[in-house]
């Protein structure tokens, strides 16, 4: 019997250990492969660079990152920034194709990083991965704003072997020689980027764009959101670039001065619209309110009326001002301007922080939409803000409705202001204004 005990008690030994080194490879595993593009990461492939420069003079390294002014992530949040990742990631797969693991290797900086970096033995190819890689990337229209396509910044460098240094040391030298051309390559479109800010400003060249909100099931238009855009064709087309480099600047509450005043211009040429529904960061509004003259002035100056327009703040701005943001809009309310709260299910603020500002619409974004048939988890968040809204009494518009199935369910849980390409693109005033002519024709 003892010795049936003691080996009893080596077996479970035995197993506990089993469990404990599977454990830890899994935790291995965990901390060397990015879980959302299954690409390995830096530390996980340096043997396999070291292998490459050990049967070539040269790896050329190229370092490359999204193109982004102030943080993706913050703007968009993190769901719909993981999801770019994973675009740029397949597009640098394509670019790379048959070649990987023999003459390139794709990784990324480090588990949830938002930094690849492409390894490439052959010179004509490290030049065709440049050309390629350097290029816009087409992207799924609920991962970005129009225009649907995020730009890659690349930086180059080379590794070499030198005899008197350490193999390992040798592939981080030639790293940090594409990190540094990645930094003087963005000092370099700063300055340019700055003098294409001030001829905007200058020339008054941002353009409107205006997307319906419709009530339901009616589907009356109840208003319009105004969207800005920089010049066509240009790096500050997109919204998320021309108004994070202008924060970046320091001109953001000009830019967003200019595409206030450019709304309201624009916005006379819809006829009679409800209401209008314009986009303020708390700098650009503290700017407007400060040096700009004041918002109730421009609405004066274009013939609109306060009651008409909502200023649109997003969530994250509400989290990180909210002192400030609440004497604003309490001093705004009393002009006759109305609230709404963009973003909300971005996760940035708790739900006593909008609250306090008792908004007057609560925006859902259109992550929390996409897909809502299919995922109870969502219809249950979204049914959550339905009641957190009625206790604030405001009112919940969905953004980024897209399906008939997202309207019906929307519809269900009691949402009946919707906006999104279900209901209208984003589209210039003009256009708007002589198709209502063409309908309103015997």
């Amino acid at each position: 019997m003892p010795s049936m005990s003691r080996s009893t008690s080596a077996d479970d030994l035995s197993a506990a250990r089993a469990v404990e080194l599977q454990t830890q490879l899994l935790r291995s595993r965990a901390s060397l492969y990015d879980p959302g593009t299954h690409l390995p990461t830096l530390p996980a492939v340096i043997d396999d660079v070291r292998r490459m420069l050990d049967d070539h003079a040269t790896v050329h390294v190229f370092m490359i990152r999204i193109e982004q002014e102030q943080s993706l992530e913050l703007v968009v949040g993190w769901e719909r920034y993981d999801g770019l990742l994973g675009v740029v990631a397949e597009e640098l797969r394509q670019i790379l194709g048959q070649g990987m693991g023999r003459q390139s290797l794709l990784c990324q900086d480090n588990v949830r990083g938002d930094v690849f970096y492409v390894f490439v033995v052959d010179r004509a190819e490290a030049a065709r991965v440049l050309g390629r890689a350097s290029k816009v990337i087409i992207v799924p229209a609920q991962l970005a704003s129009d225009p649907r396509m995020v730009r890659l910044r690349v930086g180059q460098g080379s590794i070499r072997r030198r005899a008197v240094q350490r193999t390992e040391r040798c592939i981080y030298s030639g790293i940090s020689l594409a990190q540094l051309d990645f930094i003087q390559q963005g000092a370099l479109l700063d300055e340019d980027r700055r003098k294409e800010l001030r001829r905007v400003l200058e020339r008054r060249l941002v353009s409107t764009l205006f997307q319906p909100i419709v009530e339901t099931p009616e589907g009356v238009i109840a208003g319009y959101e105004a969207l800005s855009r920089g010049p066509d064709g240009s790096y500050l087309e997109a919204a998320e670039s021309l108004f994070g480099f202008a924060e970046r600047a320091g001109m953001l509450g000009e830019i967003e001065l200019l595409c206030i005043e450019r709304a309201l211009e624009n916005g006379r040429r819809l006829g009679p619209v409800p209401t209008l529904f314009l986009n303020l960061s708390f700098l650009g509004l503290d700017y407007l309110e400060t040096e700009g003259g004041g918002l109730a002035r421009l609405v004066a100056e274009n013939a609109w009326t306060p009651d008409r327009c909502v200023l649109e703040i997003t969530e994250r701005t509400c989290a990180e001002n909210p002192d400030q943001v609440r004497g604003r809009v309490a001093a705004l309310r009393a002009q006759g301007f109305r609230i709404a709260i963009d973003d909300m299910g971005t996760g940035y603020s708790s739900l006593h922080a909008v609250a306090d500002l008792r908004p007057d619409f609560i925006k859902l974004d259109q992550m929390l939409v996409r897909d809502l048939a299919n995922e109870p988890i969502k219809r249950n968040l979204v049914s959550a803000i339905m009641g957190f809204a009625r206790s604030t009494e405001s009112r919940v518009i969905a953004e980024g409705v897209e399906r008939a199935d997202e309207a019906e369910v929307l519809g269900e849980l009691g949402v009946d202001l919707l906006q999104g390409y279900f209901f209208g693109y984003p589209e210039a005033a003009e256009t708007i204004a002589i198709r209502g002519l063409e309908d309103e024709a015997p």
